[in-house]
């Protein structure tokens, strides 16, 4: 049992390695693209994970080292127009 489970874990490991990550929100609009895992993947409830960063929201693993990966990220919080002009007049 335990050779399965790493076997497992070593073909986890390997395809990890060229995977794209791709979170999408409830309403299918994507908002976190990358080449690196946007959660923990060591985790049995990795939909919980993912409903962390964002709510309702799903994860899409693509395994093809061929395919383009841009980095994007809308989750991270963003500052408006006006609270950068504000930044801007304070300083």
């Amino acid at each position: 049992m335990k050779t399965i489970f790493a076997f497992l874990a070593f073909a986890v490991s390997t395809s990890a390695s060229s995977a794209c990550y791709l979170i999408y929100t409830s309403a299918n609009e994507l908002v976190w693209q990358g080449s690196a895992p946007p959660v923990r993947m060591d985790t049995l409830l990795l939909d919980a994970e993912v409903q962390k960063r964002v709510p309702k929201g799903h994860m899409v693993i693509i395994n093809d080292p061929g395919a383009p990966c841009p980095r994007l990220d809308l989750i991270a919080p963003r500052k408006t127009m006006r609270q950068k002009a504000e930044e801007m007049k304070n300083d």
